[in-house]
C-alpha cells in the first residue's frame, strides 16, 4: 500500500513534482483556464466521470503546496484498486502515522469501493478527524442520501457538468464582467430585469448557447470544439463512463441502452412506466423504474414529476418526463443509434436541468401544461422566433416566465415576463457550481 502512495504522490519527493502532473500541465495550459475554488472543509463531491474531479483535487494540491503547506502533509489517492472500507481506512492511517500536524487527504472514485460510507464515518468519529480535512470524490449518489453522514462535519455536494453561464464565460471571456442587478433572482420582474441587462451581448449568448448545445459542459468536449470539432475519443469517453457504470453496478448494459434509445425517442414526453415497459419491451415496470433511478444515480439524466398546483406535492405516481443532465450525452447517443431529440426539445431539458439545480423542479398537467414549475415561479419554453403571451398557460401561477429565441418583453398585467432562452440560462447559476471559476 506504501508503493501505491509514493508512485501517486511524487511531491513527497519533489514539491515542484505537482506540475509535472497531467491533470494539472493539461488544466494550466488552457486558455482561458477553468479553475477550482478550494475550501479546507471536509466534503464528499459526487458527480459523473469526465467533469472535472480529479483535476479539482490535482490542483487544490497545487495550490496547498504553493501557500507553505508541506507536501508530506497532502496526500491523493485512487481508490480504483481497492477492494473494501478497509482499504480506505488503511491507506489513511497508514499515511497519518507518517506526517505531523494538519493534513489534507484526497481520495479519488470512492463509491464503488464496497462499504466506503463506512470508512469515512469511522475516520469522521475518530481521533484521527481532528487532524486532518478529507475530501472524497465519487460517480454514483447510489445509496447515498444527504442525511448518510448525520452529526458529522462533511459536506454532501454534486459536481456536475459545467453550467451554461460557465460554458459562455469559456466561449466568451468578456462576459465574466458582466454584472446583474438581480444577482439571485426570484420572481418575473427580476429575471426580466436582468436580461434587459443582458440583452446588448444576445448576439453572443445565442453564440454560446449553440455551442454548449453541442459541448454541454465537459471540459475536454470544450476545449476541443473552441479548437474546431470535438474528436470521437471524447464521444467515446462519454460512453464508456456512463455505460461501463450501469455495468459496475450490476446492471445490464442492453437493457440501459435500450432505456436510453427509448428515453431518446420520447424526449420530453410524459411518461408511465407501463407505457414505456411495453414499447421496449422490458418485461416488468418495476425494471423500468429501477433503471430510471439508476440514471438518476449516474447523473445520466432526471426524472421530473407532476406536482399539485395549490399546495406543491409531488405525485410521483403520474406521468413523468424524463431529461439527460447535458447536451453532450444527448450528442453521443444520438451520434451511437443515429437519432435524436429535435433542438427544441433539447432545449427544454437544458432549462429544466439548471432548474433543478437551484430548486426543487417539476412540471404541472392539468386542462393545460406548464414545462416546469418551482414553488416561486412557472416556466413555459417555445424555442422559436414568434411568441405571444397566451402561450403561457392560463393556470394559477404567480410568476410566470415564457422563453423564446430572441423576443424580450414584460406583460405587467399578468406578470409575465418573455425572455430569450440564453439570457435566461445566463442568470441560473449555481453558487457551487463544480467550485469551478474561469481565469
Amino acid at each position: 500500500m506504501e508503493d501505491l502512495m509514493v508512485v501517486q504522490n511524487p511531491w513527497w519527493a519533489d514539491p515542484d513534482a505537482i506540475y509535472d502532473d497531467e491533470w494539472v500541465k493539461k488544466a494550466l495550459a488552457k486558455e482561458p483556464r477553468i479553475d477550482y475554488r478550494f475550501e479546507p472543509v471536509n466534503k464528499i463531491l459526487i458527480g459523473p466521470r469526465q467533469v472535472g474531479k480529479t483535476t479539482y483535487m490535482k490542483l487544490s494540491v497545487a495550490k496547498l503546496i504553493k501557500v507553505g503547506v508541506n507536501p508530506r502533509n497532502v496526500l491523493y489517492f485512487s481508490c480504483d484498486l481497492l477492494k473494501d472500507y478497509r482499504g480506505i481506512v488503511s491507506v489513511v492511517k497508514s499515511f497519518l502515522r507518517s506526517v505531523k500536524g494538519k493534513a489534507y487527504v484526497f481520495l479519488d472514485e470512492v463509491t464503488f469501493v464496497e462499504g466506503w460510507e463506512r470508512a469515512v464515518k469511522f475516520l469522521l468519529d475518530s481521533p484521527l478527524a481532528s487532524r486532518m480535512v478529507i475530501q472524497v470524490t465519487g460517480s454514483t449518489s447510489a445509496g447515498l442520501k444527504r442525511e448518510s453522514f448525520p452529526g458529522r462535519e462533511i459536506q454532501v455536494d454534486e459536481f456536475l457538468p459545467l453550467d451554461f453561464r460557465t460554458v459562455s464565460t469559456i466561449f466568451e471571456p468578456k462576459l465574466k464582467g458582466v454584472k446583474l442587478p438581480h444577482e439571485n433572482p426570484h420572481g418575473s420582474r427580476e429575471f426580466y430585469e436582468n436580461a434587459l441587462e443582458l440583452y446588448p451581448y444576445m448576439g453572443v449568448l445565442a453564440g454560446a448557447l449553440d455551442f454548449y448545445l453541442l459541448a454541454g459542459g465537459y471540459p475536454r468536449a470544450i476545449y476541443e470544439l473552441l479548437e474546431g470539432r470535438i474528436k470521437q475519443e471524447t464521444y467515446e469517453m462519454v460512453y464508456n463512463a456512463t455505460i461501463l457504470d450501469v455495468a459496475k453496478l450490476g446492471r445490464s448494459e442492453r437493457i440501459a441502452l435500450s432505456m436510453i434509445l427509448g428515453l431518446l425517442r420520447r424526449y420530453g414526453d410524459r411518461l408511465t412506466l407501463n407505457s414505456l415497459a411495453k414499447e421496449l419491451e422490458i418485461g416488468s415496470h418495476v425494471t423500468v423504474r429501477d433503471y430510471l433511478e439508476l440514471f438518476e444515480e449516474l447523473f445520466i439524466g432526471r426524472n421530473y414529476f407532476q406536482v399539485r398546483l395549490h399546495d406543491f406535492t409531488p405525485l410521483f405516481r403520474k406521468e413523468r418526463k424524463f431529461y439527460f443532465t447535458d447536451p453532450l450525452l444527448i450528442q453521443t447517443f444520438k451520434r451511437l443509434f443515429g437519432k435524436g431529440p429535435e433542438t427544441d426539445r433539447i432545449i427544454e431539458g437544458v432549462v429544466g436541468e439548471h432548474l433543478k439545480r437551484l430548486h426543487p423542479t417539476y412540471f404541472f398537467s392539468g386542462s393545460k401544461e406548464v414545462d416546469f414549475l418551482t414553488s416561486g415561479f412557472g416556466v413555459e419554453v417555445k424555442w422559436r422566433k414568434k411568441v405571444r403571451p397566451s402561450d403561457f398557460p392560463r393556470v394559477g401561477i404567480k410568476n410566470k416566465m415564457l422563453l423564446s429565441k430572441d423576443t424580450l418583453e414584460f406583460i405587467e398585467g399578468g406578470n409575465l415576463a418573455i425572455i430569450p432562452v440564453p439570457l435566461f440560462l445566463f442568470q441560473l447559476h449555481s453558487a457551487s457550481s463544480n467550485l469551478a471559476t474561469v481565469s
